[in-house]
């Protein structure tokens, strides 16, 4: 997959990433519990809580992958960031306002990114050019497991009492650095003079816009999938909170599942293909699901998290493959910071668009959306001259 001396290095790396996501992963349960009903927090204010961590995301993916190409080393970035990230959660258990609570959760944000979004880029530092989709979807996959995993893990230590999935956070984080600190090896990586002329290097690579486009708005319509969906599960079809979540994991689980096999792909058939074909069948199941009732929608929702684990290594490897020499980290915090911002703006469109004009056109805009972007980016390819089959 990878250099043989550095396997180990990409597991351990894939697994940082899993404990990580899992554990952040654990507070969203128990929002309402917590934040409102200890703090006395407003609807609005329990939305800051969680859109504070997604705007550190945005804000400093880029940062840090400059800084660590500066550096020309990911591993103290990673142990840092476990490090703050463990600190910041257990004083989330113990703020004393919902000001200070705010703020903790805004810089765990900071801290979560570092760890990840450095991680993706120790990726392309171990593997080779025409691996980077396996890398990276073994990485993914680590990613996107934790949230599956974290949600009802969260649910369960909430049972206990609302603080707890904060204490159990702070701990996995905990032992998570210790893990890293003893068995994640440094791995020197051609650096940059400078983390400014890293970002402009990234900035000045107008291609990169083809993969930011597709992260930008993959997870774009993944917030219409956490808002409005788990909504119109409940109020149009009356399910139970349970049922809700069985009908969710049906995209969450093959989308985490199957990531490296969706790296897999983007490696032997080039990035373009698959991001192509898998965009236009994830636009048509996702645009289907508000015209569709149970069970039938368990249909295109499992097609759309196969679709989805196929789009996401093919679009993060492409930006590796377009990263300049020497910024590799700036280019991924650069495809972080686009799907970050995808992931803030959907549900806001998603919930506007579900008040005025119902769950269908909620979907079909969706499925839409992802069209127009796959048209734009074809085209900007054709005319950049990049081959399908890079």
């Amino acid at each position: 997959m990878c250099n043989s001396a550095h396997m180990h290095v990409l597991r351990a790396t894939a697994l940082v990433c899993f404990l990580l996501m899992l554990s952040v992963s654990m507070i969203y349960p128990v929002v309402k519990h917590y934040v409102m009903d200890v703090y006395g927090a407003s609807v609005a204010q329990a939305g800051m809580f969680v859109a504070v961590n997604l705007l550190a995301y945005a804000i400093f993916a880029p940062i840090w992958g400059a800084l660590s190409d500066r550096a020309g080393r990911r591993r103290g970035f990673i142990l840092v960031g476990l490090a703050g990230n463990s600190a910041m959660l257990l004083l989330q258990a113990n703020a004393p306002s919902l000001e200070w609570l705010i703020a903790f959760r805004l810089v765990e944000g900071i801290f979560t990114v570092m760890v990840y979004s450095t991680a993706m880029a120790l990726v392309l530092d171990v593997c080779r050019r025409e691996r980077y989709g396996r890398g990276l979807g073994l990485v993914g996959m680590g990613i996107a497991g934790g949230m599956a995993f974290g949600t009802p893990a969260g649910g369960a230590f909430g049972e206990l009492s609302p603080v707890m999935p904060f204490y159990a956070a702070s701990l996995i984080i905990f032992l998570t650095l210790l893990f890293s600190w003893r068995f994640l090896e440094e791995v020197p990586v051609e650096g940059s003079t400078s983390a400014r002329r890293s970002i402009r290097r990234v900035l000045g690579r107008k291609e990169l816009l083809v993969p930011y486009s597709f992260s930008f708005i993959d997870r774009f319509t993944a917030g219409f999938f956490v808002s409005v969906f788990p909504i119109m599960l409940g109020t149009r079809w009356g399910m139970s909170p349970g049922e809700i979540g069985a009908y969710m994991s049906a995209f969450m689980l093959p989308f985490a599942l199957l990531q490296y096999f969706g790296g897999v792909l983007a490696d032997r058939l080039g990035r373009v293909k698959p991001l192509a074909a898998g965009s236009a069948v994830y636009a048509a199941c996702i645009g289907s699901i508000g015209m569709l009732s149970p069970p039938a929608i368990l249909l295109p929702l499992g097609v759309a998290g196969v679709m989805a684990s196929v789009m996401l290594p093919a679009s993060a490897a492409l930006s590796g493959d377009l990263a300049p020499r020497g910024s590799k980290g700036a280019a991924i915090g650069g495809f972080n910071l686009s799907g970050s911002l995808g992931f803030a703006l959907g549900p806001a469109v998603a919930g506007a668009v579900a008040q005025a004009y119902g769950f269908s056109a909620t979907f079909l805009l969706a499925g839409a959306s992802v069209l127009v972007f796959l048209g734009i980016a074809l085209l900007l390819l054709r005319a950049w001259g990049i081959s399908p089959d890079s």
